[in-house]
């Protein structure tokens, strides 16, 4: 078991209709995962940031000049997984550069685990 927590935010308050895009729902659920809680994006602080150990956004392309306008003094502190939204990138297709990304990303924190006493440490992840 990892002993990482993780949390999402976004730049830019959400108009969206659902709290979770329907083609995300539909890769969870052919994982067997069914999120019971689910919530709309909340926006990104500077405390969000401070408090993460690694911060990931989606897309560079979309995202640094978010992150610039906001927050220039993290762009160096980010890592991109270049995953587009739907209007540049299939979902399927998307969905499963995500689940590769994940799975890097879950191997490298399994090796950390091993490297380090842990007390109270958490991974917080923004996903753009």
């Amino acid at each position: 078991m990892l002993k990482w927590a993780s949390f999402s935010r976004g730049f830019r308050s959400s108009d969206r209709e659902a709290p979770i895009s329907r083609h995300t729902m539909r890769g969870l659920t052919a994982k067997g995962v069914f999120p019971t809680q689910v919530r709309y994006p909340i926006k990104l602080s500077a405390a969000d940031l401070a408090l993460a150990h690694r911060i990931i956004l989606m897309d560079e392309q979309e995202h640094r000049p978010m992150l610039e306008s906001d927050f220039s003094e993290w762009s160096d502190h980010v890592e991109y997984w270049n995953i587009q939204d739907i209007d540049f990138e299939s979902p399927d297709i998307a969905l499963d550069h995500l689940d590769q990304k994940i799975d890097l990303l879950i191997g490298s924190l399994e090796t950390e685990s091993n490297h380090f006493l842990w007390n109270n440490n958490h991974l917080k992840v923004q996903v753009g």
